[in-house]
């Protein structure tokens, strides 16, 4: 607020005030230029020490790898771009475009509260900014793209792909999965279907000895250009990582997990035979080993609720504040 009014005073003495008044806005509209000056000059300086860019699919992962390249010294030489999506759920049909980003959009809105009320608004992370940033990469910086053997992640790599399919340089790729698979690393959660299940000081590992990425063989590339166009075609609203690779999904396609997770969850009921619904969420996530986002699990429970399968004691909406059990 005190700058926005400094900027009004100053363009209301360079139109209206005595030589004073003029010379006084003459000379803090050259200091405040300078100061842009400084400021795009240091943002070019850093631009060029960053020879490469990272893109990871969700802030979380974002976080963690900024800092384990802080750690390792090598965070001048890289800038991480997050995508903030959930590429797993939802529309995706001409997904860089603005009528599929706002039809996508719609169909967020009709079931996940906390993008309707704006909570994951953020807008440097947004579909639509990252599209342009991602296609605008100069050829000379090295793309390093992270993954893990989930939809999430797959969904998303396809798509960048397929936003830089003009792109001439090589592409490269890592895959945590893959990576700890071959390497034998001792991850305590076993082989890990995202990047949050593995231990920090084998990340730092994986993250020391990957961070100039493994580029993309040229076929691989192709095929994974050609499997978005499948998946956005196909355009169904969930997807799965099934038998290695991304299968399209009906909706509903999770719901026998939820409703295992409650039953074998019996043992946690309390006396009215109710359970803590994050319990069958993290359950349901254990047995279905499927990255598709709390927001997602909870709509479908809600539909479960609805339809009788179901039943819950809580605060309708509010996940974590209420319980459920099967229904009679």
């Amino acid at each position: 607020m005190y700058f926005y009014n400094l900027l009004n005073t100053v363009d209301r003495y360079c139109k209206d005030g005595n030589f004073e008044e003029k010379n006084l806005a003459e000379g803090l509209v050259n200091i405040l230029q300078n100061n842009l000056n400084e400021v795009r000059n240091h943002q070019l300086q850093k631009d060029e020490l960053q020879q490469y860019v990272h893109l990871v699919f969700s802030l979380s992962d974002a976080g963690s790898l900024k800092v384990t390249l802080n750690k390792i010294g090598k965070q001048t030489q890289c800038k991480v771009l997050a995508f903030n999506d959930w590429f797993s759920i939802g529309p995706i049909s001409n997904l860089d475009t603005t009528t599929g980003q706002q039809n996508r959009c719609f169909w967020l809105m009709e079931y996940d509260e906390a993008f309707r009320y704006g909570q994951h608004f953020n807008q440097e992370h947004q579909l639509d900014n990252m599209v342009k940033v991602v296609k605008d990469i100069p050829e000379n910086k090295t793309i390093v793209i992270w993954c893990a053997d989930n939809a999430h992640d797959q969904t998303g790599l396809r798509f960048v792909l397929h936003l830089l399919r003009e792109r001439k340089q090589p592409v490269n790729v890592v895959n945590v999965t893959e990576i700890v698979k071959a390497t034998k690393l001792q991850n305590k959660e076993g082989v890990p279907y995202a990047r949050s299940l593995i231990d920090h000081e084998h990340f730092q590992e994986i993250v020391r000895s990957y961070f100039k990425g493994v580029p993309l063989d040229p076929s691989q590339r192709r095929r994974y250009e050609s499997e978005w166009l499948i998946l956005a075609r196909e355009n169904h609203v969930l997807r799965l990582w099934e038998e290695g690779t991304v299968r399209s999904s009906d909706e509903n396609s999770l719901d026998e997990v939820i409703i295992k997770s409650v039953m074998e969850l019996e043992q946690e009921q309390d006396e009215d035979g109710f359970i803590k619904a994050g319990r069958v969420v993290e359950k349901m996530f254990d047995i279905s080993r499927q990255l598709v986002g709390y927001s997602f699990i909870s709509y479908r429970i809600w539909i479960l609720v609805n339809q009788g399968i179901l039943m819950f004691r809580g605060i309708p909406g509010a996940l974590h504040q209420f319980s459920i059990k099967l229904g009679t």
